[in-house]
């Protein structure tokens, strides 16, 4: 009974097996959709938002895309194609084979959103989205154009997730997962969506592709020694120099790479029996080029590859290097930390070094001690002032002006301390030296905190005619050749300008400072208190100031000397731009009048004022961050 029972029910499986085998292979009907696996569903159940066939083949971008131009309202449409019910769009319910009617960015709240933006920015930066692969992708500029500028091959640029909400405009082409390309780029022949939806054959009139099985062929190169992928394969040569081509058998090989690459193995091995004598096959590795990538004044890099440190100086650095980096001294980032830079598979950084915002205008210790001429102080209270020297004889340096720094490698200065009266130029730009924390006046004087940089170029202010103009425009920039390290002697100003009256004349009775050395004894650095004087009160002490100037007065013997031109003239304001000591020095003008030699001008000293020349500084300062920083 057992046995005829168990009979019985093998015959039914057997019978179910076959019938359903048959309909399987059975050519479908007119009435009816062929499924990818060889299935037939009604044409009713296709491009429902209900995977019907067992391989979901009825829901998929290819098949469906075609009857986007039927889907009208009520009804709601999958980015795919699928035509649903009117309500689907965001009621909690995935409607859409492919969830496009659920996206987050189609239906997430605010926290859902943020922290949607959160998860894909990873640790790029906030304008960026990071691929499965590790690298990082302008948002504005790679994601959903039909793309895969991941180029990992997942697409994840181009999902539903990310484009699934999208509209695009009428003259594009909408792929099926979302992304938008031209109109005029569909059905042209090849694919311009990353899921080939703009080369459907519905839409396109086209037939399937069929592909009939490759045969197995064994490759020649199979046949000798092992030898890496293509990408990874070396230049292979004999001991006469020649080159070499699989398969390899028997001899010695000398290996060699292609520019750009990095042999990883020996470069010489023998081949014998199918096996190299060397224990690993040596291989060709793209390694990620690090020039360019990792300077800038504003941060410092730390290397390492395998879990230990390494040198980022060197060039050329193998995939799996990483680079983290920190705020150089003096500057700051509004991020907890930088983002970390990683060398990838294939030779190329997953993004780029973010610079560090520079501080200004911060002093790290107060005044110490009153002198005959001021008050003598050290380097930190004034750490923007250096010194500028010129090379006047086959000797030494001699001392020429003052200056300010206001980046790691810009200086701002009067005009008449770099410019020929003679010629009516700027001396050549290879005579000057600008040194930092510079504490005694004389040049061979030093201390362990002074640093010195050339000169690569002199800005002199459009219009400075000298002494034929009675100095009106007399402001000048020095572009360095190397940048200072900041430290807590080397800082630079603040600058601001003003939109309103101050962009004409600075007001009176602005409290400030100045800093020069003194003309006594070992002429030692020390600052000036000062008082500004407007444009129009100037006048009365001096009939031809020109309009670009104001004055400050000093009491006592605080006098300007010649020492003190080219100097900057600062003030404390209150600047919000700062997330932390919103009190920080500002520069309002530079020093002008130069007395004779060691003579001092009298208590009314006139100065150049920032004000009027907003463009020629503010442009310096954005070269030198866009290019240095």
């Amino acid at each position: 009974m057992k046995l005829k029972l168990y009979l019985s029910n093998l015959l039914y499986l057997w019978a179910v097996v076959t019938l359903r085998s048959r309909a399987i292979n059975a050519q479908c009907s007119t009435s009816q959709f062929a499924c990818e696996n060889g299935g037939c569903i009604s044409q009713f159940d296709v491009c429902n938002g209900v995977k019907n066939c067992p391989d979901g083949s009825d829901e998929t971008p290819l098949t469906c895309i075609s009857q986007r131009q039927h889907c009208l309202k009520p009804y709601f449409q999958c980015s795919y194609g699928a035509c649903v019910i009117g309500t689907a769009g965001c009621n909690g319910v995935k409607d859409c084979a492919d969830g496009s009617d659920e996206t987050v960015l189609r239906c997430g709240n605010e926290d859902d959103l943020r922290e949607f933006d959160r998860r894909s920015q990873g640790n790029c930066q906030d304008d960026e989205i990071k691929c499965p692969s590790g690298i990082c992708l302008d948002k504005s500029r790679s994601l959903c154009d039909g793309k895969d500028d991941c180029g990992d091959g997942t697409g994840f640029d181009e999902s539903v997730a990310l484009c699934g909400h999208l509209e695009c405009p009428g003259y594009s082409f909408k792929c099926g997962t979302g992304g938008c390309i031209s109109g005029a780029l569909s059905c042209n022949g090849q694919n311009d969506c990353f899921d080939g939806s703009d080369e459907a054959p519905l839409l396109c009139n086209t037939t399937k592709k069929v592909t009939s099985p490759t045969p197995v062929v064994i490759p020649l190169e199979q046949l000798g020694c092992s030898l890496p992928l293509e990408d990874e394969r070396p230049i292979l040569k004999d001991h006469y120099d020649r080159v070499l081509l699989p398969p390899i058998t028997s001899g010695t090989v000398r290996f060699s790479c292609q520019p750009g690459y990095i042999l990883e193995g020996l470069e010489i091995s023998h081949c014998a029996n199918r096996q190299w004598s060397s224990e690993t096959v040596p291989k060709c590795v793209k390694y990620c080029d690090s020039k360019g990538e990792f300077d800038g004044y504003s941060t410092k890099a730390i290397c390492t590859s395998a879990g230990q440190n390494v040198d980022c100086s060197q060039r050329y650095h193998p995939p799996g290097t990483e680079v983290k980096f920190v705020c150089a001294t003096g500057f700051q980032t509004r991020r907890t930390t930088l983002p970390d830079m990683k060398c990838m598979k294939g030779g190329y950084w997953n993004r780029q070094r973010q610079r560090c915002d520079q501080e200004c205008g911060q002093i790290a210790t107060p005044t110490k001690s009153f002198s005959a001429n001021g008050y003598t102080i050290n380097n930190t209270v004034v750490p923007w002032h250096v010194g500028l020297y010129v090379w006047h004889t086959e000797k030494s340096y001699s001392f020429m002006c003052g200056g300010s720094l206001l980046t790691p490698d810009l200086v701002i200065t009067a005009a008449h301390c770099v410019y020929d009266e003679t010629v009516r130029r700027a001396y050549s730009y290879d005579t000057f030296r600008v040194i930092a924390a510079k504490f005694y006046r004389n040049y061979k004087n030093t201390t362990s905190d002074e640093r010195w940089q050339d000169v690569r170029d002199i800005i002199i202010a459009p219009g400075y005619k000298g002494r034929t103009n009675n100095y009106l425009n007399d402001l000048a920039l020095l572009v360095l050749v190397e940048p200072f390290e900041f430290s807590h002697v080397i800082r630079p100003i603040c600058v601001h300008f003003s939109e309103f009256a101050e962009k004409e004349t600075i007001n009176n009775d602005v409290q400030g400072k100045f800093a020069g050395w003194s003309i006594e004894d070992k002429r030692e650095l020390q600052f000036v208190p000062a008082v500004s004087k407007m444009n129009s009160v100037c006048l009365q002490n001096f009939p031809d100031i020109q309009s670009d100037k104001f004055c400050i007065f000093t009491q006592g013997k605080s006098l300007a000397c010649r020492g003190d031109s080219g100097g900057g003239f600062t003030a404390v304001r209150q600047s919000y731009a700062f997330s932390r000591d919103t009190s920080r020095h500002f520069l309002y003008g530079i020093i002008s009048n130069a007395p004779n030699a060691d003579q001092c001008a009298h208590s009314l000293t006139i100065l150049t004022n920032i004000q009027h020349f907003n463009k020629i500084i503010t442009t310096a300062i954005e070269n030198s961050i866009n290019t240095r920083s």
